[in-house]
Order: structure tokens, then sequence, then C-alpha cells
């Protein structure tokens, strides 16, 4: 037992197992990069290589700039988990000797303009209008007004922002003076994805000099199930527990596979211009424990936890072992403890014996060099005290020899 523990602890800390990493993202032998922007399905480049027409990506520019072919819209980021993609939308200029251009109109599309957006009205005295390609009604606005409290700020003094209505795919974007004196101010309007206004906003005047700015689109595939993947399997459930979910669509180059999750959604789908009903939609996401593209197949790959800082293992004393689709921690058993406590015990008792010996070895040594000293000076008093004992004795024989004719 403590030879397997010792070995498995061997193993863990001393080979690292290299796993090829990156879950595929684009269908086999497409496209899968644009300059710097990734390309997952079921957006794609080229033939074959994108669920349909909305979603075919064209990479201009000496294959740096990636366009939405049906739109014409420069895609900055694709997330097949959020099922969204990252836009550049135009923005309105109104009496700013500048070319005038509206957001491009979505309907009939997969794409619908995320509520994450605010609309954005710059200009003094500026009255900002969305209103309904179709309908010609209002569906949002804001106003400012003058002042000369800064430009750093969009809180309603020379700029505004309001939200937008839930599902909206087309609208037009139009002006209004709140004074007529400001009539002829050059004013300015936008969509802009709002997480990246707050990162990137300094001047409010700033984005007077830009033509486009960041938008964020939600794409929804407003499929059945077979019109999708092009076979039937049952959805709602997980796939990697759903064998016939597996067999029927391993035979197909995309669609749910194992490891990940599909839905069918069945509900009425209310737009800005128009209500669909009973509109059915897919949605697919990778299990938990597992990530990348779940529109492919094993386009879902384990997450290896005990890699990442989300395991708790080694925080409570435990060895991280990765599982598919999960992890476990290791923790030795309570004899496993107790023969660990005995070798430490016993390595420490051998260290400390070491030490106690040479301890005892050093002060041997020095006990012995000083009994030698000790020893000399002691020999060379009794030496002197010789010496001195028979210069006494000659010194008194030498009289006694002298005197002893004057006795006769």
């Amino acid at each position: 037992m403590v030879g397997k523990m010792i070995t498995h602890v061997l193993l863990l800390c001393f080979f690292v197992i290299e796993v090829a990493s990156g879950a595929p993202t684009a269908k086999s032998g497409c496209q899968k990069q644009c300059g710097n922007v990734s390309i997952p399905y079921p957006f794609g480049i080229g033939s074959g290589c994108f669920l349909n027409e909305w979603f075919e990506v064209l990479c201009i520019k000496d294959n740096t700039i990636p366009l939405l072919r049906h739109i014409k819209q420069e895609v900055i980021e694709i997330s097949v988990e959020a099922g969204t993609i990252l836009v550049r939308n135009p923005i309105t200029f109104w009496n700013c000797n500048r070319e005038t251009r509206q957001s491009p109109n979505l309907e009939g599309s997969p794409f619908v303009f995320s509520q994450k957006n605010r609309f954005t009205a710059v200009g003094c005295g500026a009255f900002g209008l969305l209103i309904s390609s179709k309908l010609s009604t209002n569906i949002a606005g804001c106003m400012s007004t003058c002042g000369e409290t800064g430009n750093h700020s969009c809180s309603g003094i020379n700029c505004c922002q309001t939200n937008i209505p839930l599902n909206l795919n087309s609208f037009k974007t139009t002006f209004h003076a709140v004074d007529g004196e400001k009539e002829k101010v050059c004013k300015y309007a936008f969509l802009v994805d709002q997480d990246w206004f707050m990162s990137n906003f300094t001047d409010i005047y700033s984005f007077k000099e830009m033509v486009d700015v960041p938008v964020l689109l939600e794409w929804e595939l407003y499929y059945s199930a077979f019109d999708v993947f092009g076979t039937s399997f049952e959805t709602n459930k997980s796939t990697w527990s759903n064998p016939k979910c597996y067999w029927d669509s391993v035979n197909s180059e995309y669609g749910c596979y194992r490891n990940s999750t599909c839905y069918t959604y069945y509900n009425d789908i209310a737009t800005s211009s128009s209500v669909i009903f009973n509109q059915s939609r897919v949605e697919c996401s990778c299990g938990w424990g597992f990530e990348g593209n779940p529109y492919l197949i094993e386009g879902c790959k384990d997450i290896d936890e005990c890699k990442e800082d989300s395991n708790s293992c080694t925080q409570y004393g435990g060895v991280c072992q990765n599982d598919f689709g999960g992890y476990g921690c290791y923790y030795p058993s309570h004899n496993e403890h107790s023969v660990l406590n005995l070798i430490r015990i016993g390595i420490g008792s051998i260290i400390g014996l070491l030490f106690v010996l040479a301890g005892a070895w050093w002060l041997y040594k020095r006990m012995k060099e000083g009994g030698r000293v000790a020893s000399l000076d002691g020999n060379r008093e009794i030496e002197l005290k010789g010496t001195e004992n028979s210069n006494e004795a000659s010194n008194v024989l030498i009289p006694l020899v002298a005197s002893q004719p004057q006795l006769q």
C-alpha cells in the first residue's frame, strides 16, 4: 500500500503529461481564423464551412479583416458559448459635415441587437430617437441638455444613454433639437456595447472622429434540429448520457454531440416589427466540465481542472486527479497517514541522531585538544621545579665541600 502510494505521488510530482489543447472551433478543413479573430462554426469562411448565408464570413484585405457577408459588418469577436457576435456598427451624424449611415436591417436574420447595448446621443441639446424601420413608431430615445460640466461623463449633459427593447432587429436613428437655437449644432448617435463604452470612454466628443463603434448582436438558430444538424435525434437531454443522440449524430459533420447538451425551444418570438408564432429554436452548450464548440463532433473537450485554480484539493491537503468531465481529490487514508508519520518520525530521528553524534565528536575533539595542552603545561611546570631544586642543592653542596679542610 505504501509503495503504491509513494509511486502515485512520485508520478504526480515528476511527470507532466502534455495533452493536445484547444477544442475544434471550425469545421474540419475550414479556415479557423481571419486576422486575429477566430471563426467558429456555425460561422465559417468558404463554401460548406457555414450553416447558411447569414453565417458566411468573408476574409478581406489580405486575410486580415473578417466581414459578415450578408449584413456587411466587420467582425470583432464571436462567442459560441454566449451566442453573441461583436461587430462594428456605424455612427449616425447630424449637421456634422459627415456621411450619415444607419445601422443594418436584421429582419429575417438570426441576429438581434443585444440588450447589453445602449443607445447613446451626443451633443448640446440632442434629442435622439430610435424609430422602427417598418412601423415608423418610436422604440427608444434620450435627450441631453446643454452645460459646461465637462465632457468626461454621459449622464444627461451633452450626452445621454438609454436601454433598448428586447429582440430589436431594425431601427432608424433621427434627431430633434431641444432648443431651436441649437438646431444646427453637430449631433450624433449610435448603438454601442456598454462594456466597451465604459472601458474606452474618455471624452464624449472623441466619438466625432470615429465612423463606427462595437455593437453586440445575439444569434440564435431558429430551425428544427433536423434543419440544423441534418439528422433527427432527441434533444433536451445531455448527449453524453444519451446514446441515441450520440449514434444519430455521429455520422454528421456537425451537431450536438456527446459531452454537450442540446435543447429545442418552441415559443412565440416578438420582434420590433412582427411576431413569429411557434418558432422552434435549437441551442447547444458544452456540458459541465467541458469546453469548446457544441455544434461540432468532438467539439466539447474535457477541462483539466487540475491545471486551473478552480479546484480546492491542495487547500485541504489533497492531490487533484482529473476525471472525464470533472475532477477528484485524492486524500491519503488514515493508515497511510500513520505510515507517513512513522516515516517522518524515523527520518527526523535519524537526522537528529546524526546531529547529536556530530556534536559529541566535535566536543570530544575539543576536550582532547584541551587535555593535551594541560598535560604539556603540567610537565613544563614539573621540569622547572626540578631545575630549581637542583640549583638549590648545588648551592648547598658547594659550601659544605669547601669547608671540610677547615674542620680537619
